[in-house]
């Protein structure tokens, strides 16, 4: 956020430059900018609140990480209180030890409960909503430290109390034995013969002060057990344990002094063997840097002595910063001589020696130093010595060029440079003195490099001194040579300029038209001015310059003379001849002033014309940039129109002072400027508008395309959408999908904002209304579509959904039969009473869990929305058929009757001929045809009818594994009989009565398994009663479990999947279709194996595969396409059996 800060300020910056500028939709950029800086400050905002709360939150769950910490060390610590192993009389002086550590241990962490609770309490002042939090924590943390020191308490009383004389007695002799251990270490007399020893002794001293203090607080708490032992127990127990405690004390007092005194032994053994070490390393540091600071190497020249120098400070700094160990060593070893030690003198001699090296030391630095810095004078002095002489070297070189230049750029050029030469020669004076001063310094030092200094010094002197003596003559010859060039320039100047003004003033013209006289006499005017002006003033100062150079002596006085005289008698001549032309013009001045303004404004109001432009832009940008151009271009007419009014008033008062053939001239001149100016004016009208409309087009597009692209992208993601492949799957992209219906939704605003634009222009009779209709019907329908797409593709999914859902439970019931299958095929009936009760018991158990999964099977007999829907087209489709055909007929009725009563016409018009009317006989011929008729209209009708009656022969559809996502209708296939639209009420009911009659003789959906353990083979269940048996069908059929392997599709392809599956084979009416297993076979014939279709046994050759070794009992199958199968049986006699029933399908 902080880095698009920049941005957003420089967004605001520029908006408010516009607004200052007055920008023609300025007021939009400033609404944008203040947006854009209102949502900065509110993420801002909201961003500092997050990162308030996110603190609040980390601070509120260190706190709480802190109180389970402790809670959880409390937890640990109470269990160990609660050990009851005061119980145990072995070794309970040692539980008494380790029970006063535990009671340290507590009363030392009880100082992290008070900072936990001041935490608490500053953490709920600061955020009181984080009170019902921490508050209900830290009570419960307060009373489980509570429960804990009063456990622990507890537990030391018992464990006092059970063995308290057993605990004194035993503290005692630990604390006698300890002390015999001590006292043979005191009696070593052994303090160390160097550094290294007294170190290790002093360590072991350590030690024994600290098992000191904790063996003294076992005496005081002895003290006090003792106390209460001698008013608890009999006093023959409490004597031997008073005398022993007693003489323990004494001990204990007696033993301090010899440890004090040996301690400080030590310590003064250390401080001398210490001080002797320091002296002899400080000796050999010393040593190490004396080399360095007694060097005599200064450098030969600047760089190098400077870094010697850096060097040398080095080695100062080093040396300063390490005197303060000196001093510490040497008042250590004072303090050692002050207290009296026997090696006293040693001490003294080993400081003064130390003392001695570090002033040499110090002293042999101080001298390092002060020859370094003289080394540098000198070396600077010759280095800046050799600067400046070459310096002044190159400046001699540029002082003696002889060359004045050829002309006064070229002088001045070169003037210009010596300057610049002069003025570094005169600031180079300072270099030169500093340089005297240090060089005279050097030589009252007495320096080495004295003499030289002295003789560089001198040379350098005269070099600046000849130096300064050429720049003053090099400035004089430029000087004499710039002045005579600029007398030349001016001179020349002057003559051309004269010339130049002699060709006007000698011009002959007096004009052609106005226009052309009055610019010929206002420029004459000026001309006349500017040249008395200007004129006089030039000559008088090139006159000046003149006499002042040939007063002054010049070399070349006569040059200059010739060029004045020469000067003067061409001004005087150019005097006369503008007088003369002044006279020329005075008389023409007003001849054709107002024709000339009237042929001028009617000039430029018809380029104003011819200028304004047919285009109308190819898109909204140019659209804008036109309609700018033509605010500018009216702009520019303003200019224009107050002419047209200056050409009314010159009009008005050349009419007043001219009349007859001149008057009319001048008002036709008016009126053609008039009804241009008219014309030019409606055109720009005429512009302005079309412009308008066409970006408003332009705008239409542009939202019409917008939405058209957008309408595409979205269909294309309804139409490129992944399959699913279960349940999840089809639900995430319904989430998806309705994303898709908000996004739409979201942009409803835009379509009606189109439309309206749409309409509005149609309105305006806009002159491109018929592609305007064209683009909203368009946008429309395509709206439409992808409203319609996007309902299909939902009802789609919905679908899909309702039919991963039934396969999934379906799976998971199948799964459950599966798993039970063992246990009914199971033969085990018991050996006795017990074992058949036994299973008597779990097999009523099975029961009634399979009763518990009635519900399921009974949810999956259901249909789904997509069988219903596709049991609705196909009914739908069966009845556009059966309407079809029932037209059909109709018509052929319809035209058999028109057919024979056009013959009953005739034939009655042929008997009326050969009768006469009304006889008996001719009308019993003509009841009779009209029985005969009706009669065969009845038997046809009854035809019909019984034709529709017939039920359609029905086949069953497998569910397919998904439907197709990509189409808008599902898939055609469903697993219930379809039937003529007058027999479909019947067969729906018929259909229902059957399940019902299946259900009311199975209470269990595993009743068939039942059933076939007392039925023979060749019975079936009662879910399959309906169906005939296979050996009825067809008497060649055969059927079973084989083990299948594709080789061939084709003669030229190998198949692509060829591995080895078992699979349930059924052999029928001369085909060989392929099965999962038994089950599906029976219950859903036309779900086969991977969905793979009959193989035509027709014409196929079935034989034993003898070239195939890998399994036994195979037979081949080539197909009469060339595909080709091998077939593995359980045994021969399987396989002969399945060659002899195949053999006769081919």
């Amino acid at each position: 956020m902080e880095a698009n800060d920049e941005k957003i300020n420089t967004i605001v910056q520029v908006a408010d430059q516009l607004t200052e500028k007055q920008h023609f939709d300025s007021e939009k950029i400033g609404k944008r900018a203040e947006s854009i800086a209102h949502r900065r400050d509110d993420n801002r905002n909201r961003a500092i609140e997050l990162h308030e709360k996110l603190k609040n939150q980390v601070k509120l769950h260190e706190f709480l990480q802190d109180i389970e910490e402790l809670t959880e060390w409390v937890q640990e610590k109470y269990i160990t209180a609660q050990d009851d192993t005061y119980r145990s009389a072995k070794t309970v002086h040692s539980k008494w030890t380790r029970h006063q550590a535990f009671e340290a241990e507590i009363a030392a962490n009880k100082e992290r409960l008070h900072e936990a609770q001041k935490a608490a309490q500053e953490l709920m002042v600061e955020k009181p909503e984080f009170k019902e939090i921490i508050e209900p924590k830290l009570q419960d943390l307060a009373k489980n430290f509570d429960e804990l020191e009063t456990s622990t308490k507890e537990k030391g009383a018992l464990l006092f109390d059970a063995k308290r004389e057993v605990i004194v007695q035993q503290s005692v002799d630990d604390i006698d034995s300890w002390m015999d251990d001590l006292e043979k270490q005191i009696i070593n007399t052994d303090t160390g013969n160097d550094l290294t020893s007294v170190n290790i002794l002093m360590q072991k001293q350590q030690v024994i002060q600290t098992q000191m203090a904790v063996k003294a607080r076992q005496v005081e708490e002895l003290e006090k057990q003792t106390e209460v032992l001698t008013k608890t127990a009999p006093q023959d127990v409490v004597e031997p344990i008073v005398e022993k405690k007693t003489a323990v004390n004494a001990r204990f007092e007696k033993i301090k002094a010899p440890l004090l005194e040996r301690q400080r032994q030590l310590e003064k053994k250390k401080e001398a063997y210490q001080f002797r070490r320091d002296v002899e390393d400080e000796k050999l540091w010393i040593d190490e840097k004396m080399p360095l600071a007694n060097s005599e190497e200064y450098g030969n020249s600047l760089f190098n002595v400077h870094v010697l120098k850096k060097k040398h400070q080095s080695l100062n700094t080093e040396i300063d910063n390490h005197e303060p160990r000196i001093m510490t060593i040497c008042n250590n070893g004072q303090k050692l001589i002050d207290e009296g030690h026997e090696d006293a003198s040693q001490y003294a001699d080993l400081i003064s020696q130390l003392t001695q090296k570090w002033q040499e030391l110090k002293d042999a630095i101080d001298n390092r130093h002060k020859q370094l810095d003289q080394s540098e004078k000198v070396q600077q002095y010759f280095f800046d010595a050799a600067e400046a002489e070459s310096w002044m070297s190159e400046q001699e070189l540029y002082m003696m060029v002889e060359d004045r230049g050829k002309d006064e750029i070229s002088a001045q050029n070169l003037m210009k440079k010596h300057d610049t030469l002069e003025q570094s020669v005169e600031d180079y004076a300072d270099t030169i003195r500093q340089l005297g001063e240090t060089a005279r310094q050097l030589t009252a030092e007495q320096h080495a490099y004295s003499d030289q200094v002295s003789v560089k010094q001198s040379q350098l002197d005269k070099l600046y001194a000849g130096l300064k003596d050429l720049a003053g003559e090099r400035r004089a010859r430029l000087d004499e040579a710039l002045q005579l060039f600029m007398l030349n320039r001016e001179v020349d100047d002057l003559e051309q300029w004269i010339a130049e003004r002699e060709l006007v003033a000698g011009s002959h013209e007096l004009g052609q038209d106005y226009d052309h006289i009055t610019l010929l006499w206002e420029r004459f005017n000026e001309f006349a001015q500017d040249t008395a002006a200007v004129g006089s003033e030039r000559v008088a100062m090139a006159n000046g310059i003149a006499d002042e150079l040939i007063h002054a002596g010049h070399s070349d006085s006569a040059t200059i003379a010739e060029w004045k005289d020469g000067l003067n008698e061409s001004w005087q001549d150019l005097l006369e001849l503008i007088e003369t032309r002044k006279a020329m013009l005075a008389a023409s001045r007003e001849l054709h002033k107002f024709f000339h303004d009237c042929k001028d404004v009617l000039g430029r109001i018809i380029e104003k014309q011819h200028g304004v432009s047919d285009e109308l832009g190819r898109d909204a940008g140019s659209v804008s940039a036109l309609q700018r151009k033509h605010q500018n271009f009216i702009q520019d007419l303003m200019t224009l129109h107050s002419q047209v009014q200056q050409i009314q008033e010159e009009s008005s008062k050349l009419q007043a002072a001219y009349a007859g053939e001149k008057a009319r001239e001048i008002t036709n001149r008016e009126h053609e400027v008039l009804a241009a100016w008219a014309n030019l004016q409606g055109m720009c009208d005429a512009r302005k508008n079309k412009l308008a409309d066409t970006g408003d087009l332009f705008k239409f597009f542009n939202m019409v395309r917008t939405l058209m692209l957008w309408m595409e992208d979205v269909v294309r993601q309804m139409n490129t959408s992944e399959k699913p492949r279960d349940v999840s799957g089809v639900e995430l992209l319904m989430n998806n999908h309705q994303s898709l219906k908000a996004e739409i939704d979201t942009r409803e605003d835009n379509f009606s904002a189109c439309l309206a634009l749409g309409k509005e222009l149609l309105g305006r009779n806009h002159y491109a209304s018929a592609d305007i209709k064209e683009r909203l019907l368009q946008l429309t329908n395509s709206r439409n579509a992808l409203l319609h797409r996007w309902e299909e593709r939902w009802e789609n999914l919905q679908l899909i959904l309702e039919v991963y859902q039934f396969a999934r439970d379906a799976a998971v019931a199948e799964a459950w039969l599966i798993a039970q299958e063992p246990y009914l095929m199971s033969t085990e009936l018991g050996h006795t009473i017990d074992e058949v009760e036994n299973l008597i018991k779990k097999h009523e158990a099975f029961e009634k869990s399979a009763a518990a999964q009635e519900e399921r099977f009974s949810a999956l007999e259901r249909l789904t929305t997509f069988e219903l829907k596709e049991m609705k087209r196909r009914q739908e489709a069966a009845e556009e058929a059966e309407r079809q055909r029932l037209q059909a007929e109709a018509e052929a009725r319809a035209a058999a009757e028109a057919e024979a009563e056009a013959a009953r016409q005739a034939e009655a018009a042929a008997r009326d001929t050969a009768d006469a009317p009304g006889s008996p006989h001719s009308t019993k011929e003509q009841e009779s045809v009209h029985a005969k008729s009706k009669l065969g209209t009845e038997a046809g009708k009854g035809a019909s009818v019984g034709s529709t009656q017939r039920p359609i022969s029905s086949r069953t559809g497998t569910l397919p594994k998904y439907p197709s996502i990509g189409t808008d209708t599902p898939s055609t296939s469903t697993r219930r009989h379809s039937a003529t639209p007058k027999e479909r009420s019947a067969s729906t009911a018929s259909a229902s009565a059957s399940k019902v009659s299946r259900r009311s003789r199975s209470k269990s959906p595993f009743r068939s398994f039942r059933w076939k353990r007392g039925t023979s083979k060749a019975e079936v269940s009662d879910d399959e009663g309906d169906r005939p048996s296979p050996g009825g069908a067809d008497e060649g059929a055969q059927e079973g479990v084989l083990t299948r392997k594709h080789e061939w599709e084709s003669t030229t392809k190998k198949a692509s999947n060829r591995s080895w599956d078992k699979i349930y084979s059924v052999a029928r009416n001369g085909r060989l279709t392929f099965f999962k297993d038994q089950k599906t076979s029976k219950a859903v014939p036309e779900q086969t194996f991977r969905g793979e279709p009959p193989l035509e046994l027709k014409g196929a050759q079935i034989e034993i595969a003898t070239d195939y070794t890998k399994k036994k009992h195979v037979f081949r199958i080539k197909l009469s396409n060339g595909g080709e199968f091998l077939m593995q049986c359980h045994d021969d006699a399987e396989m002969n059996q399945w060659l002899k029933s195949l053999q006769k399908h081919t």
